[in-house]
């Protein structure tokens, strides 16, 4: 919520800046029971991880919204913090980057396990054959190599593999780097300088 301090001017929370993700969704199109216990033994007890997970394929794959511009309009209108920050939809629009995808960001403190979220996110939209790879930039070298080792651990790990549904189109993925062929079924790591250089030459 917005609250006023000495100067008049408003201060705001980006916890209440955040968009919510309705959990009203059509099991018809999204039956996210199915992962429960894959989510639980990827996560264990840290919940938070389990519920960015959860919001995020509901955002991606429920069918409530067309786009983030669809996301953002019904947030806009039922959230009175929003429209105190940004005055106007038209204002806040401008803000959002990719407003026609079904993009968004996550926004996760340093050391709550983002890794798992990502893994997570990605293992379970191969499964369910609505991407054939997933491509992830790190901001530096560093972190590649770390995300690496951890992807490649989770993919290799048995008891989370026999957790995915019998139908998953792929159960254990491919954990590759930016310069080896980015097959099907795989999930490439790169660091971000990395991928802009190898873009430019490309163009």
């Amino acid at each position: 919520m917005s609250k006023r301090i000495n100067n008049g001017m408003l201060r705001f929370h980006n916890e209440d800046l955040v968009l919510d993700v309705s959990t009203a969704v059509d099991r018809h199109k999204w039956n996210e029971n199915k992962y429960e216990q894959f989510i639980d033994q990827l996560c264990g007890v840290r919940e938070y991880q389990k519920e960015a997970i959860h919001s995020t394929l509901r955002y991606l794959l429920g069918g409530e919204y067309r786009n983030l511009r669809n996301l953002a309009t019904k947030n806009f209108e039922n959230n009175s913090t929003l429209r105190d920050r940004y005055g106007s939809f038209e204002n806040f629009e401008r803000h959002l980057q990719l407003p026609d995808q079904l993009s968004a960001s996550l926004d996760l403190a340093t050391g709550t396990g983002k890794s798992y979220v990502m893994y997570g996110i990605a293992a379970i939209m191969l499964a369910e054959g609505v991407v054939d790879r997933v491509l992830v930039l790190c901001p530096s070298t560093t972190i590649e190599a770390g995300l690496l080792e951890k992807f490649k651990e989770l993919s290799g790990n048995a008891d989370l593999q026999d957790l995915l549904p019998a139908s998953a189109v792929t159960n254990a993925p491919r954990i590759i780097r930016g310069d080896e062929s980015i097959v099907s079924g795989s999930i490439c790591i790169e660091n971000y300088g990395s991928f802009v250089i190898n873009v430019g030459r490309l163009m």
